[in-house]
């Protein structure tokens, strides 16, 4: 019997495993027929289904169904699947307006104890930044123990929260965490531990936050590549001018508005002649993506 043939004869796991193929390795996927095939699953109980089907509603439908999705999030959930809870909980904070923070709390926690690391990192977010005030010792736990089992989103977390939230901050134990996730790839880590070295030691290390930026800016991270070029243009010396337009064009051209306005700048007052057209060019370009 073929995986269609089963899910037509009621195989609730055939049914399972044929909407992940037609939502996720079809190009392009086919959503209704994934949407029906995941329905007829989770309709006779299997959890795995009502978390995939809450997936598509949530994530990849356009527009959302959002009740629909926190029907079946809760029904997964509430029969103990680990990723459910933890996509419940950041449907509640994060896709509902107002959020319903307690209540994403409580799922986050629910996985979070089963040892669920995303959990983990989300609820020391949720604890960290949506709670008034902030519980920065129980973030930092949750933080923790994701890290150590090696979440990176936990460990570039857990960084922000060391170097940025605590006071005083723990730079130390923050460029820690920070390399941590940086050597295996965190983008937003790498950044990170760009500004940290730059920004928060005494002296900078600006050769090595220059090497941090680069590796997330050659990646695409927008920020990184901002930070990299301020970096040439005002903290080398001589300054790296040349290389420093390259960078702030990139995210401008992304239209990251700081970089558009830093790219202006530089080409009005730092560059020889300067090219006061093209500073005219990126400064309207600012406006009209504020606009946007």
């Amino acid at each position: 019997m073929t995986r269609d043939t089963a899910a037509e004869a009621g195989d609730s796991d055939a049914q399972n495993n044929l909407g992940n193929l037609l939502a996720n390795q079809l190009d392009p996927p086919e959503l209704d027929e994934a949407r029906r095939w995941y329905t007829a699953a989770a309709e006779a109980g299997q959890i795995d289904a009502q978390n995939n089907l809450g997936n598509l509603l949530a994530d990849e439908l356009d527009p959302p169904d959002l009740g629909e999705a926190r029907r079946w999030y809760t029904a997964a959930a509430e029969a103990g699947h680990t990723d459910a809870q933890n996509n419940l909980g950041v449907l509640l904070e994060t896709q509902l307006d107002p959020p319903e923070v307690e209540e994403a709390r409580r799922w986050f926690t629910a996985a979070a104890e089963a040892g669920h690391t995303d959990a983990q990192n989300s609820l020391g977010f949720l604890l960290a930044n949506q709670v008034d005030p902030p519980e920065v010792e129980e973030a930092r736990r949750w933080y923790t123990a994701a890290a150590e089992a090696g979440n990176t989103d936990a460990q570039n977390n857990l960084g922000v929260l060391l170097a940025i939230q605590l006071d005083p901050p723990e730079v130390e134990e923050a460029r820690r965490w920070y390399t941590a996730a940086a050597e295996a790839g965190n983008t937003d880590a790498q950044n990170n531990l760009g500004v940290l070295l730059e920004t928060q030691l005494h002296p900078p290390e600006v050769e090595e936050a220059r090497r941090w930026y680069t590796a997330a800016a050659e990646a695409g991270d927008t920020d990184a590549q901002v930070n990299l070029a301020n970096l040439l243009a005002t903290q080398w010396d001589p300054p790296e001018l040349e290389e420093a337009r390259r960078w702030y064009t990139a995210a401008a051209e992304a239209d990251h508005t700081d970089a558009q306005v830093n790219l202006a700048t530089l080409l009005a007052t730092q560059w020889d002649p300067p090219e006061l057209a093209e500073a005219r060019r990126w400064v309207y370009r600012r406006r009209r993506s504020r606009q946007c």
